[in-house]
């Protein structure tokens, strides 16, 4: 880490974890951390930023940027212009130049098998300037079976915690699990209770104990969930029978990590405006204000020409590519990968005439807005599956004031503007309130709270200056003012160094990669993974060794009992 010193003098900030809205600060920042004073006087860089705003830096805790499927997409776009004039290709590079345009400095991709980890983090370390990590998705990981069926959370929690070691990946996903069956009899199940075709044990079993196991390892980041049937009218169903169940099992997390500010959720929820297709959140609102245990991330549309679609969800695809249809236009790419689950690739336009669209863009304003707990939920795009980066500016704009959302509603589907959960709502964020959904919330979630999302002492410097005086504006008639700003963030600082001035990026430094491990009983550690091992050997096409991924220690930050 470079030993650079800066000073950013006269900003008013907005760091919520540390409770500071608007105070008018000096923020100090050497090798790359924020301090309270300078070890010398030597050298020290000074932007004045008199009559502007600092905030931290901003986190994506959804995205599908860096695994196999985004290379499928690309392939599928190479012949759309429409594609390559919307989405620059979705280049590695463009994605990164777009977050850090956008003011982001860490994102987390949400789904990889784990014998795909190593195309995920080649792809990582082809991405400048932003710190990454990935969940895996292990809900239809063959090996996995006994425990599922026994709760055999010891053993699972051994298993786990080696293939974090492994692929260097940062947490776990639960997504649609042993859906995969459907390859052998040719139906989806309709209820997450029911034992499975094939295996002795339900969706439900598999929610339960991964849950379970990640609390037992005390990972930094809870389970993050997708719920079976998102999109569909069957989503809201399956949502709720998997929050009664994690709520009756009366967990509370346990992380074992040394950061001091630490998740308070069990499980995370992935962009769950998308599964009350009835335009009804009032059962969830009411779930979420009274469970703070619980956290989601809210993917808001933006309702481009064209967007890919990166997804598991077999239930979505199926109703987007009937058998009897021949309206879709898209080409679609599916895979199945061994022992590990389904996959799918296509594209899709999301309108403003569609009227499903128009209720999973209202709903994620609704739940913002009716949030209680400031700390519970996160903007996200779900990228790129609903909206590009560069939307996130004027999304914010309908957060902060009613009239930007009534203006953005025109040309709505006749049936969604008739009837919906925004006609009567008068509710406008704060200022602060965005900083928590974008910076603070997802930060805090993820675990990374103590280094990530805010300004405190000791805590990464990744910043962001707007040119913009939040204490002199009124966002709700002059939320244009805020657009500009945040589409044209004058600076942001990534460990120390400023990597965007206004509008020239710089791409000539590497982020890491975050993982983590937690903490497992060391003594049945060899029986339990020669075990796993054999079984690979049995009934695999792969050695289990070879999840192995190779690459320089140096690119990597390990979360664990002694971060900082």
């Amino acid at each position: 880490m470079e030993k650079n010193k800066l000073i950013i003098k006269n900003g008013f900030i907005f760091d919520p974890l540390n409770n500071i809205e608007g105070d008018k600060k000096d923020i100090l920042v050497e090798s790359g951390k924020i301090v309270d004073k300078f070890s010398n006087n030597k050298d020290i860089k000074e932007i004045n930023v008199n009559g502007k705003t600092v905030i931290p830096s901003a986190t994506d805790i959804h995205s599908h940027v860096a695994s196999q499927q985004v290379n499928w997409v690309r392939l599928l776009g190479s012949s759309n212009d429409k594609f390559k004039e919307v989405w620059g290709g979705l280049t590695l590079e463009n994605i990164a130049k777009d977050y850090i345009s956008m003011g982001y400095t860490f994102i987390l991709e949400a789904n990889v098998f784990p014998s795909l980890a190593k195309q995920t983090i080649f792809n990582f370390q082809q991405m400048p300037v932003l710190d990454k990590a990935m969940l895996l998705n292990i809900s239809n990981l063959w090996p996995l079976e006994l425990e599922f069926q026994r709760g055999k959370i010891k053993e699972m929690a051994v298993f786990l915690s080696d293939l974090l070691s492994k692929t260097f990946a940062f947490g776990f996903k639960v997504y649609n699990p042993f859906e995969c069956e459907v390859w052998n009899f040719k139906e989806l199940r309709d209820d997450l209770s029911t034992q499975g075709r094939l295996y002795n044990f339900s969706a439900l079993d598999v929610y339960e104990n991964v849950v379970k196991s990640v609390e037992s390892l005390g990972l930094p980041h809870s389970a993050h969930a997708h719920i079976e049937g998102y999109e569909n009218a069957i989503g809201k169903k399956n949502l709720f029978t998997v929050l009664e169940k994690i709520k009756a099992l009366n967990l509370e997390p346990d992380v074992k990590t040394n950061l001091n500010l630490k998740r308070a959720q069990i499980l995370h929820l992935a962009h769950v405006n998308s599964y009350s297709i009835d335009g009804d959140n009032t059962d969830l609102i009411n779930f979420l204000n009274e469970n703070p245990n619980f956290s989601a991330d809210l993917s808001f549309i933006g309702f481009n020409q064209i967007n890919p679609i990166i997804t598991s969800d077999r239930r979505l695809i199926n109703s987007m590519f009937k058998m009897d249809s021949i309206d879709n236009p898209y080409k679609l790419i599916s895979s199945a990968v061994e022992f590990e689950g389904d996959s799918f690739v296509s594209m899709r336009s999301l309108h403003k005439t569609d009227y499903k669209a128009c209720i999973i863009w209202a709903n994620a304003l609704d739940l913002a807005l009716n949030a209680k707990n400031r700390y519970q939920l996160s903007l996200s795009l779900n990228f790129p599956n609903y909206a590009k980066i560069t939307d996130i500016p004027e999304i914010i704009t309908w957060l902060v004031s009613k009239e930007a959302r009534e203006n953005y509603m025109k040309g709505m589907n006749d049936k969604f503007l008739n009837k919906n959960v925004l006609l009567s709502n008068e509710k406008e964020l704060s200022f602060p309130e965005i900083v928590c959904l974008t910076r603070a919330n997802p930060a805090k979630i993820l675990g990374l709270g103590s280094i990530k999302g805010n300004l405190g002492l000791n805590s990464d410097a990744d910043i962001n200056i707007l040119d913009i005086n939040i204490t002199d504006t009124d966002l709700s008639k002059e939320y244009e003012k805020l657009k500009s700003s945040l589409s044209n963030i004058e600076y942001v600082n990534k460990s120390g160094k400023i990597v965007k001035k206004q509008n020239i990026i710089d791409t000539s430094s590497n982020g890491l990669i975050f993982y983590s491990e937690g903490q497992v009983e060391k003594e049945e550690k060899s029986l339990i993974m020669s075990r796993k091992e054999e079984f690979y050997n049995k009934y695999s096409s792969i050695f289990y060794d070879s999840y192995q991924v190779s690459i320089d220690k140096n690119a990597l930050r390990k979360i664990d009992c002694s971060s900082s």
